[in-house]
């Protein structure tokens, strides 16, 4: 009989723990842009072939409502379609002075990771965010960013999260280029490697709609402009970054179950030097 009991007891138990890990395990929102869990991603559009990963770093506890994580994103990999002039310097022409060259072509290869944390009881938290790139100009270029995030639920299938970013841009130091090689060898304009471009600014908001249990849609604007430093938006040849100041992405999603989900997204921006992005993705959540 004690046995038996004994045999019941651990049965109930480990069924008990079964269960709570199996919510557990299901305790994450892959339509919320903030929750914090571990992915994979892939996926394919117009601008070539694109991965993303999330680490979870730190799960909400009995005690604590806190989730740490961090997002890894390489777009573009394989650098198709790569055939943008890229500036490479100036050379004295004989009837015109200094003109430029572009005898090169931009990487249309990127990298972006965003480290972020959040409490999940009242929907308030932070993120740091980097994007790192290649100028057509000024050449490699990081935008590093941090700033606060809050969660609106506006209805029960409604929700806002705004968030807002401050920051830098920082660019290779290409001043060596502005000049003829012996010139700027003689004049030793070239500094440390990098330049601090600008400092800047840029609000956020993600807008998520839930439609059924297994359809959502996610709205993300954003705008940036600069606090100090060179102009964000202005062309190069006025001094400016010419990067564009506002971009929108909509994402349809399709979502299989608890960690599953497919989605199909389009994203656009208000320069005249980019065309609009549009790719498949698929993502698994561990």
């Amino acid at each position: 009989m004690k046995k038996q009991l004994l045999t019941i007891a651990i049965l109930s138990s480990m069924i008990s723990a079964g269960a709570i890990a199996e919510e557990k395990k299901a305790e994450i929102d892959m339509s919320n842009p903030t929750d914090v869990y571990t992915s994979l991603g892939a996926s394919y559009g117009n601008k070539g072939f694109n991965i993303k990963g999330q680490l979870m770093l730190s799960e909400k506890s009995a005690t604590s409502g806190q989730k740490t994580g961090v997002i890894f994103e390489a777009k573009n990999i394989f650098n198709e379609d790569a055939d943008s002039p890229k500036f490479t310097g100036m050379v004295t022409h004989p009837n015109y002075g200094l003109v430029p060259t572009f005898n090169d072509t931009k990487i249309e290869r990127s990298f972006r990771l965003r480290y972020g944390t959040i409490n999940t009881n009242n929907g308030i938290g932070w993120s740091a965010d980097a994007v790192f790139g290649d100028h057509p100009f000024y050449g490699n270029f990081a935008l590093i960013q941090a700033g606060p995030v809050m969660t609106i639920p506006v209805t029960k299938d409604l929700y806002i999260w705004p968030i807002l970013y401050a920051g830098a841009v920082v660019m290779e130091d290409n001043m060596s280029q502005l000049l003829p090689k012996a010139q700027a060898e003689a004049t030793k304009v070239s500094s440390s490697g990098i330049d601090l471009a600008s400092t800047v600014m840029t609000g956020m908001v993600y807008t998520r709609y839930t439609i059924s249990e297994h359809y959502w849609v996610l709205l993300s604007t954003s705008y940036t402009q600069e606090l100090q430093g060179k102009s964000w938006e202005d062309d190069v040849l006025d001094g400016g970054l010419q990067m564009p100041s506002f971009q929108g992405e909509f994402t349809f999603a399709y979502q299989m179950n608890k960690r599953e989900n497919i989605r199909f997204n389009y994203k656009t921006d208000n320069s005249d030097d980019t065309d609009d992005t549009y790719w498949v993705e698929y993502n698994h959540a561990f």
